[in-house]
């Protein structure tokens, strides 16, 4: 060989100027890949690791900075391509499609639960950046099937109370079932549909210099089913109260429930209630429905008959029982002549 790959040259001890340091060439000539593999020593061992080594250096390079730049014209580095991610789209038929409404955790729904019953304890653009966000059916899902069964049990269990003193042979209705689900259904989907509709078409038109960051905010419709949903979860807990045979504490249920939810809920349209010209008629609409709902509930499923009803029914009932007597007595008499 007229080269090594390594070239060694002796030093003394003592430094001079005259002689150079040692030095270790790795660079030489015979290992310059220029144009392949021309130039390259085969047989030696060091030379071929080395070698293998730059060539591998040299591809690692290469895959790095055509994925990192974008260029590189297509040159074939040898390494897989990263995959990229494509949003796919996907019908409302399938599963997948309702998976989002259904992105939350239980910390979350028992946050929105609390929110919807507890005044000003939500924030004042909670509707904006909490539930338009992420509205979930989850929550509203379990909230108006538990609410369909606590009313039905409780409005049974209260049927029983109030006929255990009579001769009667009572019998569990299981049409209360269907009648709860379809009133709270038709609550639940219908009225936040034309609350929507009402808050697309009755904008405000904008002002000059007024401009905010929610002058033209409309919360979406299923925003709207996600707020509604979780306004009945007060009434749970009223429903099983209910079932307490007095008229007085009955009705303060309805009034304390619809208010507290009632308000609860204006306060979180309050945004859009702003951008409405029909914002008064909407917030008196609002507070109405949801008070002759829990007073629908409540008189339907649980009333109980006053004092003077019951007084009044009492009285027809023992007239009636002379006029009855006196009656058959008439036939029997007429029979026997």
């Amino acid at each position: 060989m007229s080269e090594d790959l390594l070239q060694f040259k002796d030093y003394s001890n003592t430094p001079s100027t005259s002689s150079p340091p040692a030095q270790i060439n790795v660079n030489s000539p015979t290992h310059s890949s220029g144009s392949g593999q021309s130039g390259r020593q085969r047989g030696d061992p060091l030379s071929d690791l080395i070698y293998d080594m730059s060539n591998s250096a040299n591809i690692l390079s290469g895959g790095m900075s055509s994925s990192g730049g974008g260029g590189g014209g297509g040159k074939a580095t040898g390494l897989p391509e990263p995959a990229t991610a494509t949003p796919s789209k996907t019908s409302f038929l399938t599963i997948e499609y309702y998976q989002k409404f259904f992105d939350v955790d239980t910390y979350m729904v028992l946050e929105r639960i609390a929110n919807s019953m507890i005044p000003k304890r939500a924030p004042s653009n909670y509707l904006k950046s909490h539930i338009g966000l992420n509205p979930d059916l989850y929550g509203p899902f379990w909230i108006t099937t538990t609410l369909i069964f606590s009313i039905a049990i409780s409005g049974n269990i209260a049927n029983y109370l109030q006929h255990q003193s009579d001769n009667y042979q009572w019998r569990y209705n299981f049409h209360l079932v269907s009648y709860a689900a379809t009133c709270i259904f038709i609550y639940v989907n219908f009225l936040p549909g034309a609350l929507w509709a009402v808050f697309k078409y009755s904008l405000k038109p904008l002002q000059e210099g007024l401009e905010t960051e929610n002058a033209d905010y409309t919360p979406s419709l299923l925003s709207l089913m996600c707020v509604y949903g979780y306004s009945l979860a007060i009434y749970i807990p009223v429903s099983i109260l209910w079932v307490i045979q007095l008229s007085i504490l009955q009705w303060l249920l309805v009034i304390t429930a619809a208010l507290l939810s009632g308000s609860v809920l204006i306060a979180v349209l309050t945004p859009a209630l702003r951008n409405s010209k029909y914002s008064l008629f909407l917030i008196i609409g609002i507070l109405g429905a949801h008070f002759l709902l829990a007073a629908g509930f409540m008189l339907y499923f649980f009333h109980v008959p006053s004092n003077g009803a019951a007084a009044v029914h009492s009285t027809m009932e023992a007239l009636k029982q002379p006029v009855v007597a006196t009656t058959k007595a008439v036939i029997g008499n007429i029979t026997k002549m």
